[in-house]
């Protein structure tokens, strides 16, 4: 039997079905798509959080190792390549020896350990009560203490209405993550 001659029923789409395929599966994606950016932001939200607690723990372990004080500060230096301490958390941070207690890399006495990238534009660090963002440097003593109690906490892009996550620092040095509480501004950078 030839090929060409058999009068064999082919069944496929026809446009109209594929067309009705198609919206179902828009509508499937747009009902989908806040649920998802939602879940997206929350994680990135305890993943910023991780990672501000992990510089901190870095800090603290390392100045118990070295002996000597170790500072973390808010530092561009992952972008800009030039270790100092400026700006806010959010542009960046460094860990560094700090021998002499200040809150000033000097690169002749320090010595940088890790730097860390920015968060996410449209996140934020503030204080607890929401109304600065962070800049002060947290400073570990050769015995593992910081010697202050802080609250950082990491806020969502405006448009997102998630719980924040913090970060929070103890009198003797321990610190932990912790979510909610706090009141996130939404023009703080």
């Amino acid at each position: 039997m030839d090929r060409m001659s058999c009068n064999c029923n082919a069944r496929g789409l026809t446009l109209i079905e594929l067309m009705i395929t198609l919206v179902i599966l828009a509508v499937t994606v747009a009902a989908a798509t806040p649920p998802m950016q939602h879940l997206i932001h929350g994680s990135r939200l305890k993943t910023e959080a991780s990672r501000l607690l992990d510089a901190i723990n870095l800090a603290r372990s390392e100045a118990v190792l070295r002996n000597t004080p170790v500072s973390l500060c808010p530092s561009a230096m992952a972008n800009s390549g030039v270790a100092n301490c400026s700006g806010t958390y959010a542009q960046g941070w460094i860990v560094f020896s700090n021998r002499n207690r200040d809150a000033v890399f000097d690169p002749g006495s320090d010595e940088l350990i890790r730097a860390f990238k920015a968060i996410p534009p449209g996140y934020s660090l503030t204080n607890l009560a929401g109304t600065r963002a962070l800049d002060e440097p947290i400073t570990y003593l050769p015995d593992g203490t910081s010697r202050r109690n802080l609250s950082l906490l990491v806020c969502p892009p405006g448009s997102f209405r998630l719980e924040p996550w913090r970060v929070v620092l103890n009198a003797v040095g321990r610190a932990r993550t912790a979510r909610g509480e706090g009141q996130c501004p939404h023009d703080v950078s």
